[in-house]
């Protein structure tokens, strides 16, 4: 890129020396000179995370012999701060065994040099990160900070919940520009890979039940959309090693100091960005990803789906982590016209689904029709998944996503199709960013007629 600003400069300031007057040349030099230097950042920039000062607990703390980690617990929970530091000790080595950086020594704030974790009687949120008052000395942007998980929190469910805290507390001072979005969708993430749990709170079963709802969001359905996400991503690029999803944030570390004012940080590339070049590589692209995904959710929640599912995240999800439905349709209620605007419209990266029930065609040819019309804003997508008697994937057809609001799937059904699933999904214009917020929901129709 800085190449081709010094080209692109250097060839306009040679035609400006054939064409123009000397003022002219003193701007273009003027211009050339603010574009190529380096102390100047032209990019997006967010405001520092805010500081929170320690919280007050008195009670009784938790010291790990062999691990810097601690643990505060009101007098009254010692028996699960106890357990919390088990937990935290359990995270603190599947951390390091991830390759991610641990955290650094926080200059006794917590009374100890030790990372620290904090059980709140009453908290508003089961498991959260926070920024100290104090700011980690590093070449990249970082932070010091702290782990809270509500005391009422008990048995597997502290377990994890202790797992994303910790979690989230080391992505922040990785990358303190990240969006509270992506730090607690991390969270949830490495809680579900070292507990096997579906995040803290079941998380993914909340996200799951509202899949309508954007991961873009900073509350628990969004988080667990997002966890889900990335455990998706991890099977597909990395075995489910955890190396994609730990790449993913490396690449986004970096540098503000001197670049921008001291309480603003650079806020570009975030991970979506990161996650959208690295794609590229591959030949891939960020919205596949994300339709891969609202398809592949499908197959959760009751046991015929979850037979079927393609990835573990979803074949491990309890019963009760279904995907509702828009509506669920046979041939005698076609033609039908279902809105998805009477139940809220659909969130940025939010879907949802409708069922077509087709087991009159089986004795004989027939085709699915579908129209689909949206409101302004996104590019819709529309995937048909054709499935089997016993509920697998037999067939998929997808409408690419289009400029105009609108898309036609004509599907021609087998004999062996029982139901096809349509699958509706707000995709945004451009690379998703957390930090501009959540855009307002957006309302769909689809016409959908049996021949």
């Amino acid at each position: 890129m800085r190449v081709w600003a010094y080209m692109s400069a250097a060839v306009l300031c040679v035609g400006s020396a054939l064409s123009q007057p000397a003022r002219a040349d003193d701007a273009i030099d003027a211009w050339a000179r603010w574009a190529t230097t380096p102390t100047v950042w032209k990019g997006q920039i967010v405001p520092a995370p805010e500081r929170v000062p320690r919280p007050s607990v008195s009670g009784v703390t938790f010291d790990s012999l062999e691990l810097p980690v601690r643990v505060h617990a009101p007098a009254s929970k010692a028996r699960r701060g106890a357990r919390a530091l088990a937990a935290l000790e359990q995270a603190y080595v599947a951390w390091r065994g991830f390759g991610w950086p641990l955290p650094v020594p926080d200059a006794d704030l917590g009374g100890s040099p030790a990372f620290d974790l904090y059980l709140l009687p009453g908290a508003a949120v089961a498991s959260d990160a926070r920024v100290d008052q104090e700011r980690a000395v590093s070449d990249f942007d970082a932070a010091l900070t702290y782990a809270t998980v509500s005391a009422e929190r008990s048995g597997a469910q502290l377990t994890a919940c202790v797992h994303s805290a910790f979690a989230q507390a080391t992505a922040r001072a990785l990358e303190p520009a990240e969006s509270a979005s992506l730090v607690h969708a991390t969270g949830e993430y490495c809680a579900y890979r070292e507990t096997g749990e579906a995040g803290c709170d079941d998380s993914f079963v909340l996200g799951q039940n509202a899949p309508e709802h954007s991961m873009l969001g900073s509350d628990l359905a969004a988080a667990g959309s997002g966890g889900m996400f990335l455990a998706m991503l991890s099977e597909r690029h990395a075995a489910g090693s955890g190396d994609f999803v730990r790449a993913l944030w490396e690449l986004a570390r970096q540098r503000s100091k001197g670049l921008v004012a001291d309480d603003r940080l650079r806020g570009s590339p975030d991970v979506w960005e990161v996650l959208a070049r690295v794609l590229e590589t591959t030949e891939e692209h960020w919205p596949e990803e994300v339709a891969e995904f609202a398809a592949a959710r499908f197959f959760a929640g009751e046991p015929s789906r979850r037979a079927a599912a393609a990835y573990r995240v979803f074949a491990e999800l309890p019963s009760d982590a279904a995907v509702p439905l828009l509506a669920d349709l046979d041939r005698a209620s076609l033609p039908r016209h279902v809105r998805t605007a009477a139940e809220g419209g659909i969130e940025a990266l939010g879907s949802s689904y409708v069922r077509v029930r087709v087991d009159a065609c089986a004795t004989g040819a027939c085709e699915l029709r579908v129209w689909l019309r949206g409101e302004l804003g996104p590019k819709w997508s529309l995937t048909a998944l054709r499935l089997g008697a016993d509920g697998r994937e037999i067939g998929r057809t997808h409408a690419p996503p289009r400029d105009v609001p609108e898309a036609y799937l004509p599907l021609a059904i087998s004999s062996d199709t029982r139901e096809v699933i349509l699958v509706v999904t707000y995709l945004p214009r451009t690379t998703p960013d957390a930090d501009r917020g959540v855009p307002a929901p957006r309302g769909a129709e689809l016409a959908i007629e049996l021949e």
